[in-house]
This record gives structure tokens, sequence and C-alpha cells, in this order.
């Protein structure tokens, strides 16, 4: 029996703590919120791992809350996963340099895969996340996003992991884009295929958690850890989550 993680997420903007609703920029909710401060709660609460999510630089592109993301690694002794922005090599190596643990690709997967294959051969498997935002299709089929939810891949879910697992893909993040920031429960048809079909991934679920239950039904997919944000600032989920892990279905 393998067991799942929870993984507390921060959304930056502007240097502080958001969570924006279906990925909208128009609905967004602040918090009042110091970000290092906020990280440390979670480390302190138990938390194995970090996921830090830059708003500005996914949007526009650039280092958007970089320093942030910097003084946030420089002040926990957990590793730091952290996404939104890279749009070239040069992007990737700065935000390795300012201490992430792992970097999150979400687009340039999408995009340009054999782009991301050189990476995971040049710096490793460990320091890269394929975070892949997908929606129902037809027949099925899970069509992965990219540019902000705006445009879709041109293949599948499936054939998209099947390249970039044969070029050294261990660490994927896939968020059903219907279900993010509603609280309603999380993708688990997704999930139990994507752990059946790719048992050696190391596969993080995201999205639709809004209360305790929801932890335990997205275990059971088998997935190895589960992200939550919103839920654990408006306490929906109790902090003490964070030092738990939840049964999960054998691999």
């Amino acid at each position: 029996m393998t067991s799942m993680i929870v993984i507390p997420a921060l959304d930056l903007r502007d240097g502080g703590v958001v969570r924006l609703q279906q990925g909208d920029y128009q609905r967004e909710t602040r918090y009042a919120l110091s970000p290092v401060d906020q990280a440390r709660a979670y480390q302190d609460a138990g938390a194995e791992i970090l996921h830090l999510v830059d708003l500005d630089a996914a949007r526009d592109g650039g280092d958007g809350n970089l320093d942030t993301i910097a003084a946030i690694a420089e002040a926990l002794s957990i590793p730091v996963q952290a996404g939104g922005g890279v749009r070239d090599e040069a992007g990737l190596a700065r935000r390795l340099d300012a201490g992430i643990d792992r970097v999150v690709l979400g687009s340039l997967c999408v995009r340009s895969p054999d782009l991301v294959i050189g990476w995971l051969e040049r710096y490793g498997p460990e320091r890269i996340v394929a975070g892949l935002d997908v929606r129902p299709g037809d027949g099925g089929r899970w069509i992965p996003q990219a540019a902000g939810w705006t445009e879709a891949g041109d293949e599948d879910l499936f054939a998209l992991l099947e390249r970039l697992k044969a070029g050294g893909l261990r660490h994927l993040l896939c968020t059903d884009i219907t279900r993010d920031g509603m609280l309603t429960g999380s993708g688990r048809a997704l999930y139990r295929e994507l752990t059946a079909r790719y048992p050696d991934l190391v596969v993080q679920a995201s999205g639709g958690i809004g209360e305790p239950a929801h932890l335990a039904e997205v275990a059971a997919t088998g997935v190895a850890g589960c992200i939550v944000g919103r839920a654990l600032l408006e306490g929906r989920v109790p902090l003490d989550v964070l030092a738990e892990s939840l049964p999960s279905a054998p691999a």
C-alpha cells in the first residue's frame, strides 16, 4: 500500500497571496498574508514540500515574483516546487539558481515537448515537473491546455506523456481545469487512469479539494501527492493534514 502526501500551495501575484477562480485573473481573491510567513506556517505544520505558482510570470513572462519565491526558498528547509512563466532555458536556470528545487513547466510541455526533453537530460528528472492542465475532450480524451487555458495542444494527454516519459520525465502535476478552484472534489477518473497507465510516474493531483473527505477520495486513486491551495488558506481543510500520509491504492 502506497501513501499520498498533501502539498500546500500558494499562488503569488504582485508579491502577495491570491487565488484565481478557474484561472481567471478578473476573479481574484487576495489574502492578507505574508507569503514567507505562510510558507513557514505550512512547514511548521508538517508539510514535506511547498508548491508555488507565479501568476504574474505565467501571464506576462519574465521573472514576476521570483524575488519573493527566492525569499521563501531561503526561509524554508523543505523543498520548494514552483511554476509559472518559464519561456526559455535562461528562465529555467534563473529559477533553479534562486533556490527552487523543482521547476514546473506547463505551456512549454504542450508547445515544445522536445525542448523540455532536452532539459530533462541536461538538468535531470528531479529538477523538472511537467505541469499539465487538461480539459475533457471527445471520446474520453484529455486535452492539454497552454497559454492560461486559452490554447489547446495538438495531441491528447496520453500521447504527450508517452513522449515526455520516453525522454526521462518522472514528476507529473496534472490538473482537471474544470474543477480548479471549485472546491467540489478532484478529477478522480483522470488520476485513476494516470496511475494505472504510468505506475512509475510520481503523479501530483491538483484542483477541486474543498474538504478533508476529498483528500481521501483522491488518495484512493493512487497518486503520490495532492496540491491544496484555497481550502487550506480558508480553513476548509485543517493544517494537521500536512503531517499525515493518507493511504492510497496500490500502484
